[in-house]
């Protein structure tokens, strides 16, 4: 029974609804209401508080838990009187059984909330599938280290690191944890280590596999008594996790898997052992990948016409050139299979480089394409033989035969591309909709009119089916309006909605005669059937895949006519780095995250980030020291942050347009500048007096100016001005430090340089990149400007700042700064122009990709619930 009702008030904190219990107290969904964001509150009950024992545990686990900052761990914000305020994770309990994939890659995520606490030397005590929650985009969140403690063996008197607790209130002699999860040390009540949560962590994972519990009796004793003597049977348990379940289930801890880590290092070879193979391995395992690499390009296009009814299923991975990865970023989705099912073109990520590969499937070596660097979002003509890509705000074209990349059309963000059979291209363009443009290039032109989609800038994603028609994915202007569409080229007015869905969808030719569609389920790809004749999805879904990534709403993933199916199983986390001039890594800020365009604040002590969210994007701050973050907005629509120079505010690009919002949350949010073209802030002078944005007008962004007020609102009596661009593309506006100053990108030479003029009237720039440049930054004082050249280099230009001009240095390479997606900085310098924050990804091992051939075969697995 809940001990406090909805409206009740705790501090700043008001109580929504009850969540559940446990041994630490009740939990209750709560509004922060001076942050406007939902928290959970773990409050003790009143008896209780009043037991000093109890209150030191409390307090023992918010100091735990504060100590803790990992993505896979629950955060702790704060304790206010007797409640301490957690993340609130929506989600569900975990539960089994799972597919084997899914399992597999739940315990890496458990495996490394594990492994971040153990190295602080904290154990959790009480790993159970009730303490493990799984976020609807697949995220596992450990939860509820209230009976974790600091081991510290050295000192077995402490009661902290006793495993038996006496509590006043309920019994005396409870011992900590749940009876079928304990290892055998801690039934029989004897000081535990890290080792206790591995023998747990083995429970969770046999019970993930096979659905049920490994150890269990009639009563709590029988339980016990089970862990103690019995074996578990291992048989229930596929042969690819069945010798870490076993590593795990030692009952001596001498013998047991002495860490966490080396879990996760038998985790990575489960898969192989699933027939997935991977390249450059030798002996007989390389000569079975040449065999499965031989069979896709015979048996995958020939066998199945002669044969849809052929059950069998083949997988394999494709890894990355040596030294390289795959871009899987949310701008750059780089993969795509040609439509005949022979070929994989992907972009690679090395030294700072992105280009365009092609592989032959029925080969083990790839190619480059010259001419790609900075490519993303490839897509296949529909006789296989040319590929279409975005660059540097353009769409291009390549033959795979041979040949130069040409330019089809200026393209913005490209938001997903296809070819018709008459040769033409429809495209999306971020926050402009789609567009058509004949594939020999040319001007392009809108498809408008998309009736119930709502804005018809958020349609985007577009393939087209065999009948004419194409699909697009749409956020819809309101909720019940976001989902996946169906319209015909010539008559656009008349979509059909096909799915309410987060996600884009993929149309897949089904080699048995049937047709599907392919779209997300939190990370379970699903197939339904598609009856193109009527446009509607019939039957019930299928599993084919889990997990598979889901890169800010679009699916990554690919189809072939045949019966292929190439996928990504997660998108690489990136880190945030302060590394000085020479490139030399100083300190990591925070943990690995997916994020967008970010910003420092003036003095360099906080950051706003941009992470994914629903269908679209919300604003977090961290504090760098600390590197704990914590969200700022709720509305899935926001992005592009810049500080005011109070650092009290945060000026935005919202789904309102630009949206001002004071950081303390004692403010309303404040639409202002309203318009129909897209816009987003670039930068707040340091007097305060002006804002700059950019505004996509047209094919090109433009840089205009917005007055501001000193107590930081917009100038009721002056409108906004255009700085820079019309002609020519004008982005990242950015202040000198006197505000005399703004560097910023255009494209009038034809390719992105960096031009310094003055302001706020402009006299005549001068062009301070020599060979290409974007993001502009300042130093302190005026006298340096850094930017990125095409090569992602970070550079540096001295400058000799008079009344009315300025004469810059030859530029001087600093260090290669991490590849990033399009349209964010790959960058923040320091205030004193020592250090930068960099945002890349860590070293790891190198993401692989998975093909599965013949996957419909999956679809007599059972349907997805």
């Amino acid at each position: 029974m809940a001990l406090l009702t909805a409206g009740t008030r705790l501090g700043p904190y008001e109580i929504l609804a009850p969540i559940g219990s446990g041994g630490m107290g009740e939990v209750y969904r709560a509004l922060d209401t001076k942050l406007k964001r939902e928290v959970a509150l773990k409050v003790l009950p009143e008896a209780f508080a009043q037991d000093p024992e109890r209150m030191l545990r409390f307090q023992r686990e918010a100091e735990v838990l504060a100590s803790l900052n990992h993505s896979n761990i629950a955060h702790i914000y704060g304790i206010e009187e007797r409640a301490l305020i957690m993340e609130l994770v929506d989600g569900e309990t975990l539960r089994g059984p799972l597919p084997l994939e899914t399992a597999l890659n739940y315990a890496r995520q458990i495996a490394d909330a594990l492994e971040a606490a153990h190295e602080k030397n904290i154990i959790h005590r009480d790993l159970k599938p009730a303490n493990i929650m799984i976020t609807p985009a697949g995220v596992v969140k450990v939860l509820d280290f209230g009976l974790a403690s600091v081991a510290q063996s050295s000192d077995p008197s402490n009661s902290a690191n006793s495993p038996t607790l006496t509590i006043s209130l309920t019994r005396a002699g409870m011992i900590l944890g749940t009876a079928g999860y304990m290892s055998p040390e801690q039934a029989r009540g004897k000081a535990v280590d890290k080792r206790a949560d591995i023998w747990a962590y083995g429970v969770v994972l046999y019970e993930m596999l096979t659905g049920k519990q490994p150890f269990e009796g009639a009563t709590i004793s029988d339980t016990l008594a089970a862990v103690l003597k019995t074996e578990p049977d291992l048989k229930q348990v596929p042969a690819q996790a069945r010798t870490l379940v076993r590593r795990c289930f030692e009952k001596d801890p001498k013998r047991r898997l002495r860490d966490i880590g080396d879990a996760k290092l038998l985790l990575e070879e489960a898969p192989i052992a699933q027939s997935r193979s991977r390249l450059g391995i030798g002996g007989w395992a390389a000569t079975a990948v040449m065999l499965v690499l031989g069979a896709v390009g015979g048996w995958a296009v020939s066998r199945f016409r002669q044969s849809p009814t052929d059950e069998r299923v083949l997988r394999f991975q494709i890894e990355p050139p040596d030294g390289a990865e795959f871009s899987l970023g949310a701008n750059s989705a780089g993969f795509a299979l040609s439509p005949d099912g022979k070929n994989a073109a992907y972009v690679v990520s090395s030294n700072g480089k992105t280009q365009l590969w092609v592989r032959p499937l029925d080969a083990t070596t790839a190619r480059v394409i010259p001419g790609t660097e900075g490519a993303g979002y490839p897509f296949w003509s529909p006789d296989s033989t040319s590929i279409s890509f975005a660059t540097g705000g353009k769409l291009q074209r390549v033959d795979v035969s041979g040949g130069v990349p040409f330019t089809i059309c200026d393209s913005g963000v490209l938001r997903g591309g296809t070819w018709t059979n008459d040769g033409r291209i429809l495209f999306g363009v971020s926050e402009r909709g789609l567009f058509q443009v004949p594939a020999s290039g040319g001007m392009p032109s809108p498809l408008k009119a998309l009736g119930a989609s709502g804005n018809l800038a958020l349609a985007r994603w577009p393939q087209m089916l065999p009948d004419g028609h194409y699909l697009y994915f749409s956020r819809g202007d309101k909720p019940e309006n976001a989902g996946v569409y169906a319209a015909s080229v010539d008559k656009p007015s008349e979509p059909v909605k096909l799915l309410s869905a987060q996600t884009t969808a993929l149309y897949a030719p089904g080699v048995n005669g049937k047709q599907y569609l392919l779209w997300l389920r939190g990370t379970t790809l699903l197939a339904q059937e598609l009856d193109l004749s009527r446009l509607q999805l019939e039957g019930e879904p299928h599993t084919v895949a889990d997990p598979v990534a889901n890169l800010f709403g679009l699916i990554a993933a690919s189809v072939s006519s045949n019966g292929l199916l190439l996928y990504s199983a997660a998108t690489p986390l990136k880190q945030f780095t302060w590394v000085d001039r020479a490139g030399k890594k100083l300190a990591a800020v925070g943990e690995p995250l997916d994020t967008g365009p970010y910003r420092l604040s003036a003095d360099g002590r906080r950051l706003a980030t941009t992470r994914a969210s629903g269908l679209g994007a919300d604003l977090w701050l961290m504090d760098v020291e600390r590197g704990v973050p914590s969200r700022f907005t709720f509305d899935s629509g926001d992005a592009y942050p810049v500080w005011s120079p109070d650092g009290r505010t945060i000026l935005y690009r919202s789904a309102k347009g630009l949206s001002l919002q004071p950081i303390n949350g004692t403010g309303v949010e404040l639409p202002l500048a309203q318009s129909r073209n897209v816009r987003f802030p670039t930068d707040w002078s340091r007097d305060g007096r002006f804002v700059l944005f950019d505004e996509l007008i047209g094919p090109r962004p433009e840089l205009w100016a917005m007055p501001m007020t000193p107590d930081g609102k917009p100038a009721a009596n002056d409108k906004p001005k255009r700085y820079a661009g019309g002609q020519f593309g004008a982005l990242w506006g950015r202040f000198s430090p006197d505000s005399r100053w703004v560097a910023y990108e255009s494209d009038e030479s034809g390719r992105a340089e960096v031009y310094i003029d003055s302001f706020p009237e402009p006299h005549g720039k001068v062009q301070i990149s020599t060979s290409g440049g974007t993001f502009p930054q300042w130093g302190p004082g005026d006298r340096e400007l850094f930017y990125a050249s095409p090569d992602n280099k970070l550079t540096a230009v001295s400058l000799k700042v008079g009344a009315d001009s300025i004469k810059p240095s030859a530029p001087s390479e600093l260090f290669a700064v991490p590849s990033v997606d399009v349209g964010i900085n790959p960058y923040e310098a320091a205030p004193d122009g020592q250090r930068f924050l960099v945002f890349g990804t860590p070293r790891q091992a190198p993401q692989a990709l998975t093909v599965i051939v013949n996957w419909p075969a999956l679809l007599k697995n059972g349907i997805a619930r």
